[in-house]
């Protein structure tokens, strides 16, 4: 199939690139550090006043309609300009899985959500969704921000107090909220599953965006440092190095776009396979390369003053979300086995 973008695509990611770029960056991002989130907030106050982080909530609540495809766009440029703006939960994740909630439980908090409001995200300890047990954590938690508990049957606001984590710009809130029951993933109705599909391929986008970022501030940095009278690119295993780097980046970019239509398109069983496959990419491709950025930096790039530790600690924590690479490989794994005769489990 064709798969470039189309004209209002390629729109939308030159704007969300621009915004980006004029709202956030290193600067915004150690503020945040700091806990100064006010340039942070401003930023938000853009991108809701641009209809950015209302994409992927129905007109009827106030919202643009927009596709996976649109939302994965702009969490990718987000990602790459280090926002530390609750994006991906609030703008992306929330709306998602809201589907799968009770209506009447659903429509005012997508209203709120149109209106402006911030949600973190709530998943068990593994990072996973749907939590399944009393000691639960926040996505995307920050002091006065409470999180999104959702699941068939269920959609609450939960307060937290304390932080863990180790991503410093998306960090994570924990708290116990009793008398819930353990639910499991293979549990989720078709429109669950698609849900959590869609989840994972935004991680996918997001964890792009991680990449992105860190390989340009390796090539940045590699065209003007100079070694024996050189720019180091001029090196050739430098020189391979960066082309590695741009092959990632071209590779999730693809793998994670067109997962976002595959799973807007595609059959339930498809849509599912293809967003495991797409986060288990991402996920290695991202830390692999920022990996390398950081080599690539020298020894600035494994100092606090350089900002590739900021994207190798969200691509960490983004790579363990919604399903680990060993749990989502070894689903797949057994998935092809069973297709073809085997047991479920992936023996033969």
């Amino acid at each position: 199939m064709d798969f470039s973008l189309a004209d209002e695509q390629e729109l939308l990611a030159s704007s969300a690139r621009s915004l980006a770029a004029d709202m956030f960056g290193e600067s915004v991002a150690r503020q945040a550090l700091g806990g100064d989130y006010s340039k942070a907030d401003e930023g938000w106050s853009q991108l809701q006043a641009s209809g950015l982080t209302t994409l992927l909530i129905a007109e009827d609540h106030g919202g643009g309609g927009g596709t996976l495809l649109d939302a994965c766009l702009v969490t990718t440029e987000l990602y790459s300009a280090l926002a530390p703006v609750p994006y991906l939960t609030s703008a992306v994740v929330a709306p998602l899985l809201l589907r799968v909630a009770p209506v009447d439980r659903a429509a005012p908090k997508l209203a709120a959500l149109a209106e402006g409001a911030t949600y973190g995200l709530v998943v068990d300890k593994a990072l996973s969704w749907p939590p399944a047990g009393p000691e639960v954590v926040c996505l995307d938690w920050r002091p006065g921000r409470e999180g999104l508990l959702l699941d068939a049957e269920r959609a609450e606001l939960i307060p937290f107090e304390s932080r863990t984590g180790i991503d410093p710009l998306h960090p994570v809130g924990v708290a116990t909220v009793e008398g819930r029951a353990a639910r499991a993933e293979a549990d989720l109705l078709a429109q669950g599953q698609r849900a959590l599909a869609a989840v994972r391929v935004a991680v996918a986008a997001a964890l792009t965006g991680c990449l992105a970022g860190a390989a340009q501030l390796a090539w940045d940095y590699i065209a003007t440092r100079r070694q024996y009278g050189k720019p180091i690119a001029s090196f050739q295993a430098v020189r391979h190095m960066a082309a590695d780097l741009l092959v990632d980046l071209e590779t999730c970019r693809s793998v994670s776009l067109g997962a976002a239509w595959q799973v807007d398109n595609e059959p339930i069983e498809d849509a599912v396979r293809v967003a495991m496959v797409a986060k288990t990419w991402c996920g290695q491709a991202a830390v692999r390369a920022v990996e390398t950025a950081v080599q690539l930096l020298g020894g600035i790039g494994v100092t606090w003053e350089s900002t590739a530790h900021l994207y190798l600690r969200t691509a960490h924590q983004l790579a363990s979300a919604f399903g680990d690479t060993r749990t989502l490989l070894r689903q797949v794994g057994g998935q092809f086995v069973a297709a073809r005769g085997g047991r479920g489990d992936g023996s033969a």
